[in-house]
């Protein structure tokens, strides 16, 4: 079954001020946690709600963990209940990064049942297309059900260590070609992929613009892609879970069924392999 994906800066206009309409600003930059939310107090869609990435979308970093764990499920829920979502809602994720990041949200809330679209283009776009901007903090009502929240599409470290021996999916790295290939690692303390695993870079999901190439052109280069392996199951991964969805996002608008993500990702398996080293 496909996913909703995309929607853009006109229907997105339609539907501000809705009252089953949440809009969430998942702006964030890996190098300077606080510029998501400080661009937010300078200036966001109306009615938007702030989403912290680091804390929001995620749960601590550990020992044995990637950057970007996901959150505990029942904190998550009432993360949920928190941002005003009712089973009803129509959710509107955007960012600064073309869906990198608003894809993160994207997938977590679509597997709670959840309407959710990305804004092609995110707010780049809306600017540039003349959108109103706001600066007042919105406070959203609570909602007033309670989601069951679960992860089902998440796949875990041990899952990907097995597939090493049985071969039961692919793997499809999200990251630049560069650092697939191990060169310029800036990020993790390790350089390289997993074995196994075939590049297809989030950004050539997208257009010279910033956004979202037509579908028709995705499905023909995602096709290309995934004629490399003969695997029909496939799992997703990037540097810590979240670019990665970018590219699940990209499949599902191109018309081909994708949802598994391996969560950890390369920032939890270059771990597992300096465990490995120092034995």
């Amino acid at each position: 079954m496909l996913l909703n994906t995309l929607i853009d800066t006109n229907e997105l206009t339609r539907l501000i001020g809705q009252p089953k309409v949440v809009v969430l600003d998942c702006r964030f930059y890996l190098t300077d946690h606080k510029k998501g939310q400080l661009e937010y107090q300078e200036g966001h869609i109306p009615g938007a709600i702030f989403v912290d990435v680091h804390h929001e979308l995620s749960s601590a970093e550990t020992e044995f963990s990637g950057r970007h764990p996901l959150p505990d499920e029942n904190v998550f829920s009432t993360q949920l209940q928190a941002w005003g979502i009712e089973q009803d809602s129509i959710v509107v994720v955007y960012d600064a990064s073309s869906g990198s990041i608003a894809g993160r949200a994207w997938w977590m809330l679509s597997q709670q049942g959840i309407d959710v679209r990305v804004l092609n283009g995110g707010f780049p776009a809306w600017l540039s297309e003349g959108g109103d901007v706001s600066c007042e903090v919105n406070v959203p009502v609570v909602a007033s059900m309670r989601f069951e929240v679960s992860f089902p599409w998440s796949v875990s470290e041990q899952a990907v260590a097995e597939n090493l021996e049985t071969d039961q999916f692919q793997l499809v790295d999200a990251r630049s070609a560069g650092r697939f290939r191990g060169e310029n690692e800036t990020i993790d303390p390790v350089g390289g992929h997993i074995p196994g695993a075939v590049n297809r870079p989030f950004t050539d999901n997208l257009n010279a613009n910033g956004y979202f190439k037509e579908a028709n052109v995705l499905h023909d280069e995602w096709q290309s892609c995934l004629s490399e392996s003969h695997h029909e199951d496939r799992v997703y991964y990037c540097g810590s879970g979240i670019s990665a969805c970018h590219n699940i996002l990209a499949l599902n608008h191109a018309g081909i069924p994708a949802k598994r993500l391996y969560i950890g990702s390369w920032s939890q398996w270059s771990k597992r392999m300096l465990r490995a080293a120092s034995f």
